[in-house]
């Protein structure tokens, strides 16, 4: 009884054994396998076809019969009991054993005789030894030489598609970036009426409003370096004369052996128990802010502030520190690319010093610089963040230390410098909390506050044209101190008053007024109102709106005011604690904002910017609502409700 198949044994041949069955050097194949299956299953079906093809197997099958059973019995041997691995086309590797005894066509005692005993057959030989093989599934595959032929053919095309394809998309990779806006445009040109008005219909405009303000270029980094570098900058030029062995070791060296000096911490061990003298403090005041390795400038900040306390802790009653002076502070940002006329933008808010006045000065400190080798070019090819912060932090410092060295006016200048600077463009995605420690020090500093308050504020509105900028301005300014939240109320009530063209500069002392003030204005904040006003003024300046692209642009403009004047509104409601007086102009304010602008605001699936509005208003609500909620009612009553607009 026999368990397993004798095609259980047989395997697809590898590419030498085609070969060989080719050649006839091998007397087995596929063929003659499916009938050794048949011959066993049903033996009276292979007698039938058996005589009709019998000469297929070997071309030895004419020579003598003794001769053809030495070849057969030399095939069993060479074939018995070996294994082959050959890979299909799933890529498994598979190991075959070919056992067969082989016999003349001519014989035909023999063939019968091998059809009517199979068990003989599957009987190993005595001289090869037994061996188990595993339990393998039929696997259906076509052994041809013409399906090889076709497989390889294709696998072929399909190598060179890919290779094909893959050319392509390098060429078009490389060819995109120069080619995009002609494509589009003759993709444009090429659109129907119909396609044009249905692409027009569904698109979706996401980017009129940004989440951040666009800024402006304070910085101009070509003329970085050009009054002076740290090359040129030689203590021996400030007027320093020594008086202790170190202060002699560092006037008789070189600029880059000053600054070692000073690095490695020999100003600290000179100056232990004397005062440091200004022009060294000087000194390194302007090495800090020069100095293109961010290593040294913060090394040198260190030693500088070091030296600044040890001035504070041994000066006498009546010693008058060093702090830098508005003119100092000047010369230092000039020097990293900024212009004067940007410092100080306002006509009616100048220094007593000009741009002149600075360049004369500090060409007397490097017009004799011991160093031959001095750098020509910018002396910073990028933003000096790490200078800048620097002196940020050096100034806060200082204004900690001594808080009465400034006056109110160069207070006020100086908080308009930085508010002007920190509308560069490359700070928008940099964090500014050491400006805003900074600025909350300034804020401190001023005496009559009441006064420069008003006129702080009025400056600070006209610094920029842009709307958004004047909304960065707005919350650069700390709001976790009382007067810069006072600063942010009045500041945002004077650009809505302007940018609703109300012309309205005096502001309210009050929070009352303030507020009362704010729901005249909130009745104007419609975007509908607005866009009536951009086309009046358009058609002043144009007298010619037909156009649908302007009235597309016109909207959107109306929206993105409406978007910020909604932001400065919510900051003059800004209170931490609502008293009885405040809960009923919060209360009129949420009606107005509901009714005027809320209801105003008409939401189209394309025009996504309006959502974004909606979306505001809404926040703003919100936020009213939850301040009214957690505030006492009006005095005298348990509850309030809800009482309609006259």
């Amino acid at each position: 009884m026999r368990n397993h198949s004798i095609t259980d044994y047989f395997k697809p041949a590898s590419k030498r054994e085609r070969r060989n069955v080719k050649n006839g050097e091998v007397g087995l194949s596929v063929i003659h396998a499916e009938r050794f299956e048949k011959a066993i299953s049903s033996p009276e079906k292979a007698e039938a076809s058996s005589g009709s093809n019998k000469r297929v197997l070997t071309p030895e099958a004419d020579a003598p019969k003794d001769n053809a059973r030495s070849i057969g019995n030399m095939n069993v041997k060479a074939l018995s009991g070996t294994s082959v691995s050959n890979q299909d086309n799933g890529g498994l590797l598979r190991k075959r054993s070919y056992s067969a005894s082989w016999e003349t066509s001519s014989d035909q005692s023999s063939e019968s005789k091998l059809v009517s005993k199979p068990k003989d057959t599957m009987s190993p030989s005595p001289k090869l030894p037994l061996l188990k093989f595993p339990v393998v599934t039929k696997v259906s595959y076509v052994n041809s030489l013409e399906h090889l032929v076709k497989e390889k053919e294709e696998s072929k095309r399909v190598a060179e598609l890919e290779k094909q394809l893959q050319k392509d998309i390098q060429q078009s990779e490389v060819s995109s970036s120069v080619e995009v806006e002609d494509e589009s445009t003759q993709e444009d040109g090429d659109l129907s009426e119909e396609h044009r008005a249905f692409l027009q219909r569904f698109s979706v405009i996401t980017d009129v409003i940004p989440d951040y303000h666009p800024g402006e270029e304070i910085f101009h980094f070509s003329n970085s370096g050009r009054i002076f570098n740290h090359h040129n900058l030689d203590l021996r030029n400030f007027g320093f004369h020594s008086q202790n062995p170190i202060e002699k070791l560092l006037l008789s060296s070189e600029v880059r052996q000053q600054l070692s000096l000073t690095t490695q911490g020999f100003l600290s061990s000179a100056y232990s128990c004397t005062q440091c003298p200004t022009p060294v403090l000087k000194w390194l005041f302007q090495m800090m802010s020069v100095h293109s390795d961010c290593y040294v400038s913060t090394r040198v900040l260190d030693m500088l502030m070091e030296m600044t306390i040890k001035n504070a802790s041994i000066g006498a009653e009546h010693f008058r520190p060093w702090v830098p002076s508005l003119s100092d502070i000047s010369a230092v940002l000039i020097n990293m690319g900024v212009h004067f006329s940007t410092l100080f933008p306002l006509k009616h808010l100048q220094p007593s010093f000009s741009e002149g006045d600075i360049l004369s000065k500090m060409q007397m400190l490097v017009m004799k610089p011991a160093s031959g080798n001095i750098s020509s070019g910018p002396a910073f090819s990028c933003l000096p963040e790490t200078n800048l912060i620097n002196v940020i932090k050096f100034l806060a410092f200082c204004t900690t230390i001594y808080q009465d060295v400034y006056t109110d006016q160069e207070l006020l200048l100086l908080l308009l410098l930085l508010f002007k600077i920190s509308l560069e463009k490359l700070l928008k995605q940099i964090p500014l909390i050491d400006l805003q420690c900074l600025l909350i020090k300034l804020l401190k500093s001023i005496r009559d506050w009441d006064a420069k308050m008003s006129e702080l504020c009025l400056a600070m509105s006209d610094l920029s044209s842009h709307h958004h900028d004047l909304l960065w301005l707005v919350q650069l300014v700390p709001s976790w101190v009382t007067r810069g939240r006072q600063v942010r109320r009045c500041l945002s009530l004077i650009i809505i008053s302007k940018c609703l063209n109300q012309k309205n500069t005096r502001i309210p002392e009050t929070s009352d007024q303030q507020l009362s003030l704010l729901y005249q204005y909130l009745v104007y904040i419609k975007p509908s109102s607005i866009l009536k006003k951009k086309l009046e003024e358009r058609m002043d300046q144009q007298g010619d709106l037909t156009g649908e692209y302007l009235q597309t642009e016109l909207d959107q403009q109306a929206y993105y005011l409406t978007y910020i004047l909604l932001h400065l509104v919510s900051e003059v409601c800004c209170f931490d604690v609502l008293n009885s007086n405040q809960r009923q102009h919060l209360l009129r304010l949420c009606s107005a904002l509901d009714k005027h602008v809320k209801c105003d605001i008409r939401e189209n699936a394309r025009l996504f910017y309006r959502t974004k509005v909606k979306d505001l208003v809404a926040r703003i609500y919100g936020k009213w609502q939850e301040m009214i909620q957690n505030s006492r009612p009006t005095q005298g009553k348990l509850h309030d409700f809800w009482v309609p607009d006259s």
